[in-house]
């Protein structure tokens, strides 16, 4: 009866509630895009899946200037870098794989094209309403900002843990998750209600796009995730579920304009999934404090209809996300 009045009232709200959040909005990734960069490294034989790192607390990439990273063990390999989130290892792959091509440009070309095809910086050919493209910088785009031939590796080194500027909608996060669930492919986003047949589905919708990463690749790559919710150490294993095998990647995306946000993706089970997702809490900080418990709840909740830590419901439920 006063629909008109709390429209407005929605409308006019500072946390902007009728923002599509999942299709229009657009954030630096965080960590979780460390997962594409090492699929890159493995897909151009930069690195194997036991190739290791030393990590002595950051990534220096010119003299005096340091990307900082945690505590945690010293020499990793690629999943176990996964599982703790380790910058450093992937600030050197990132390096290692321009060092691979004569020039720059043909090494961001190449770089740019694998990214693409994960979904990135792309509509994904969906049949939403509404919806952003996120933003992956093109080669005329650095040329512009640096100046022709007066960037490299180091220069953009941030997209390597996947800060600087890159975007992605959150539908893109959830779609990554979906490639890496599915060894490769995913399926175009749609919204159906139900399918009596599957012949009535558009074929876009039904036919699998693969990325450029070789299937063999993505083993290590769950690995790392299964590891991060399930190992001691990993960043999301205050996350674990018993009895489900829930593969995870955190993030903790800087912010320029407040606290950092908390992101997560997952899907679960690690054989056979059933279920992809992304979380992304703005200004929530670290991933582990709020996106990885969220996500972690979400699938217990569409793999068993019902929740087994009841503490952790209560927690999320009852806890202020939103700061006036």
């Amino acid at each position: 009866r006063e629909r008109s009045k709390n429209f407005i009232n929605l409308i006019s709200n500072k946390n902007k509630p009728m923002f599509n959040r999942a299709l229009l909005a657009e954030y630096p990734p965080g960590s979780i895009f460390k997962i594409i960069n090492g699929l890159i490294a493995l897909q151009e034989n930069i690195i194997s899946h036991t190739s290791s790192y030393s990590c002595n607390g950051g990534y220096e990439y010119e003299l005096g200037k340091q990307i900082a990273c945690h505590q945690h063990k010293k020499n990793l390999n690629l999943s176990e870098s996964i599982a703790v989130s380790c910058n450093t290892y992937f600030c050197n792959i990132f390096s290692d794989y321009f060092n691979k091509f004569k020039r720059t440009d043909i090494g961001y070309e190449a770089w740019e094209k694998y990214v693409k095809s994960f979904g990135v910086g792309d509509w994904m050919n969906n049949d939403f309403i509404s919806g952003k493209k996120g933003f992956l910088p093109t080669i005329n785009y650095y040329n512009k900002y640096y100046g022709i031939k007066r960037w490299n590796a180091s220069t953009i080194i941030s997209m390597a843990i996947g800060q600087g500027e890159l975007l992605l909608t959150p539908i893109q996060m959830a779609n990554m998750a979906s490639i890496i669930a599915n060894n490769g492919y995913y399926y175009t986003p749609h919204i159906i209600k139900k399918i009596e047949t599957s012949s009535n589905i558009d074929t876009n919708f039904r036919s699998k796009k693969y990325c450029l990463i070789e299937p063999q690749h993505f083993k290590t790559i769950k690995q790392g995730m299964f590891m991060a919710i399930n190992n001691q150490d990993g960043t999301a294993h205050n996350s674990k579920v018993p009895g489900i095998k829930i593969c995870g990647k955190t993030g903790t995306a800087q912010n320029n304009h407040g606290e950092d946000h908390s992101v997560f993706i997952a899907f679960a089970p690690m054989e056979n999934p059933k279920i992809a997702l992304a979380v992304y809490v703005e200004n929530g900080g670290w991933g582990s404090t709020w996106a990885a418990p969220i996500g972690s709840l979400v699938i217990e909740k569409y793999l068993r209809e019902k929740i087994s830590n009841t503490e952790l419901e209560k927690f999320i439920l009852t806890s202020k996300l939103i700061k006036n």
